[in-house]
């Protein structure tokens, strides 16, 4: 069967997957990154860590949502 790779919908909808995908982890690190400052009292450490972590962590999983659809 063809594929249908003519739909502007479709690469729309890819990109807004991976957006959302970098957002959620990265917002998720801040949280997680603020959290555990207020716990140890290390004001911009965990906060840094946990935005870079959250990055990391939704890059690697952009990827992999990435290649899941390339290989549609």
């Amino acid at each position: 069967m063809k594929k249908n790779t003519d739909n502007p919908w479709q690469m729309v909808g890819i990109v807004g997957t991976l957006g959302l995908e970098i957002l959620v982890c990265i917002v998720g690190g801040v949280f997680l990154g603020r959290y555990l400052d207020d716990q140890f009292h290390t004001q911009p450490i965990w906060l840094a860590i946990g935005i870079l972590g959250g990055l990391l962590i939704g890059l690697i999983g952009a990827l992999f949502t990435l290649k899941t659809f390339i290989k549609e």
